[in-house]
């Protein structure tokens, strides 16, 4: 049994069919990549896995276990962890509060704990802001804990959206075009960082990237989606030398 099953699914919006019959499936572990043109539905899949869409048909599976009409937060809860092509940052909170809040979604204070700030609240909090440290010196950026993340570089707001997505303690990590908007120095230093994060921690790596570079260089096995269907799969050199990647990317003489 592979560790993330997508089985037969598709998503319909209306008349338009975003994906469809997909099947992917993903060992634990290992280092993943999902192309394709603009459009072709890669950030969708993203949204299914995560429970912000249901699919229309088909099933999602985690360690044998159905994801399909589960809430995104329950969906977290066991271990799915992602990213945003848009980062999504709670930008009036510091740095080290954006990291912390991952952790809470495994809280095990009660509310009553939090309003007489009992002793249990207080070790938890204590324990919560070292790991939240931890990461942000993973990431690079644990001079900037206590600036509020919505006056970082974009590259840095890029690093802080990972560790706050590594806070979740997933088993599977989706990364939604990380890359988007660095320059070449970033790009290589996040590439450096993904591959660390990925083999420290033993986690399953998924993520949807344009710099072909970056995927080419990292990512184990590759998943080319084209019009909402997945026409290819592969190391780096299968895809590279698929007639239906190629004319998916360059077109058809």
């Amino acid at each position: 049994m592979a560790f993330l099953e997508i089985n037969d699914m598709s998503l319909e919006f209306g008349g338009v069919k975003a994906c469809q019959n997909v099947n992917m499936k993903l060992e634990p572990g290992i280092l993943y990549g999902l192309i394709g043109p603009n459009g072709a539905g890669k950030s969708t899949i993203f949204n299914v896995l995560t429970g912000i869409y249901p699919p229309t048909r088909g099933d999602v599976k985690l360690g044998g276990e159905s994801l399909v009409g589960h809430k995104p937060y329950e969906i977290a809860q066991r271990g799915v962890g992602r990213t945003f092509q848009n980062i999504r940052l709670f930008k009036e909170l510091t740095v080290l509060q954006n990291v912390m809040v991952a952790f809470y979604s495994s809280s095990h204070s009660t509310i009553a704990d939090m309003v007489f700030e009992s002793k249990n609240f207080h070790n938890e909090e204590s324990e919560v802001k070292t790991k939240a440290l931890e990461l942000l010196k993973v990431m690079g950026i644990e001079d900037l804990a206590e600036v509020p993340a919505g006056g970082l570089p974009y590259g840095k707001q890029r690093k802080l959206e990972i560790a706050r997505a590594l806070g979740l303690n997933p088993k599977i990590l989706l990364l939604d075009e990380p890359a988007a908007g660095l320059n070449p120095t970033e790009t290589k230093e996040l590439t450096d960082l993904i591959r660390k994060i990925q083999k420290d921690r033993n986690i399953t790596v998924l993520l949807i990237e344009h710099d072909m570079g970056l995927v080419m260089k990292i990512c184990e096995k590759i998943f080319v989606l084209v019009q909402g269907q997945l026409v290819c799969e592969g190391t780096a050199d299968i895809i590279q030398n698929d007639k239906r990647v190629i004319e998916a990317y360059l077109g058809v003489d």
